[in-house]
């Protein structure tokens, strides 16, 4: 094990290239949402809308970025996988600890990246709203990039790896209960709605800065805000908070609920991902 996880941190560490990139991409992301979305208010009906957009542009962003980024370095390492396990090197559960390990503190050092331009400029304060905020981010991103690496073993290729990886984000995407909101959706297709961890995510970060209206509070906080310029088709006097509860059901109690299925899923992809080690070989004989 111990072997295991120093290979891995130290591959990690001299993947120079990988992980810059992986940096540079998250801090420009950063950037770029907060440029767009600097001085933006989010208690009209238009401006809150506007930052759930923001959201679900957020989520899948750095979701497949960390999907894509994944899926070379697996692969690199499934070859030389193959070849130690035929030598009965070492198990192949020790050589999936250390993948997992290795993984973490890089995953949240390039969300904090992400974090540290976007949250300001667009306006979110709170210091404890930032630290839950990047926990679910990182779950996240650390999510996709597990996802990719199941991928990678249960898989032929890498190729084929990408395809169904972008299939998957693409029928994510659509029932994350943004566009269309979840309110909305046909009864028929509630099922994928409720098995797409994006919901889960989006839902988490959307509460976290606009689901806030505690009863002890003094109102100041965005989901205390009464909408304004609100459609005939919504109730008038609605706050922010009631309108992310009414129409994209997502509410702030549920925030480590929702942080949890996250974690849930995250397990049930590793699990995944050890059954695809241990059971599925590629190697052309």
């Amino acid at each position: 094990m111990k072997f295991l996880l120093q290979r891995f941190f130290n591959m990690y560490w001299r993947t120079a290239s990988f992980n810059l990139t992986r940096f540079f991409v998250s801090l420009v992301l950063g950037l770029v949402f907060g440029v767009t979305y600097v001085g933006a208010e989010y208690t009209s009906y238009s401006g809150i809308n506007s930052g759930m957009g923001m959201m679900y542009l957020a989520v899948g962003f750095l979701g497949i970025g960390s999907f894509n980024s994944a899926l070379p370095i697996a692969s690199q390492e499934r070859a030389v996988f193959y070849r130690e396990r035929a030598a009965q090197t070492y198990n192949a559960f020790w050589y999936f600890f250390g993948s997992s390990v290795a993984e973490i503190p890089y995953t949240f050092l390039a969300v904090l990246l992400f974090m540290a331009t976007f949250y300001p400029m667009v306006g979110f304060t709170g210091f404890g709203a930032f630290l839950t905020f990047w926990l679910t981010v990182s779950l996240h991103v650390l999510l996709q990039a597990y996802i990719g690496e199941f991928l990678v073993f249960l898989l032929p290729n890498v190729e084929v790896a990408q395809i169904l990886g972008m299939l998957m984000a693409l029928i994510f995407l659509l029932f994350m209960g943004f566009s269309p909101p979840a309110g909305d959706l046909p009864t028929g297709y509630k099922w994928l709605y409720h098995i797409t961890p994006q919901k889960y995510t989006l839902a988490a970060m959307a509460t976290i800065v606009f689901g806030d209206c505690p009863s002890d509070g003094d109102g100041s906080e965005v989901g205390c805000e009464q909408m304004t310029n609100v459609p005939p088709s919504l109730p008038s006097g609605l706050t922010v908070k009631e309108y992310l509860e009414d129409v994209f059901l997502m509410k702030h109690s549920e925030i480590w609920r929702n942080c949890a299925i996250v974690l849930a899923f995250l397990v049930f992809f590793r699990v995944l991902t050890l059954l695809a080690m241990r059971f599925v070989n590629h190697q052309k004989r």
